[in-house]
């Protein structure tokens, strides 16, 4: 086996938290499908996935995989336009918010066909 230390792509993997009170889940899931729909259709984007808190309401938890380097992501990507209506709305709910870059461990990434049901697989199906 490849040495798991040594990423499968030279991409980057964000993988963020944001907090916000449960009575405003509605106002940010609006505003962040939005975005979240541009976000999908930038074809440096291979995979984004989101999380609600069974325990925590308002905890919500993203995945995403990109095909460039969290420099280029820095520079190029988080400065395009569609960011900044979701950033207007969304900001005042924070209550916290962490984002964190990783590289993809080589090996150890397993995906059954049951967890893609209902997934959206093609850019184009986006709405």
């Amino acid at each position: 086996m490849a040495n798991p230390l040594i990423p499968s792509h030279q991409g980057v993997t964000h993988i963020g938290t944001i907090k916000i009170d449960a009575a405003n889940i509605d106002k940010f899931l609006e505003a962040f499908r939005v975005c979240w729909v541009a976000v999908c259709k930038e074809p440096e984007c291979v995979y984004f996935d989101v999380f609600h808190s069974q325990t925590e309401p308002g905890k919500f938890h993203f995945v995403e995989i990109w095909t460039k380097d969290n420099d280029w992501f820095m520079e190029v990507q988080i400065k395009k336009e569609y960011y900044k209506p979701y950033w207007d709305i969304t900001r005042p709910l924070w209550i916290d918010r962490d984002l964190h870059a990783y590289s993809r461990l080589s090996g150890y990434t397993f995906v059954d066909d049951r967890y893609l049901e209902g997934s959206v697989k093609v850019k184009d199906g986006l709405q």
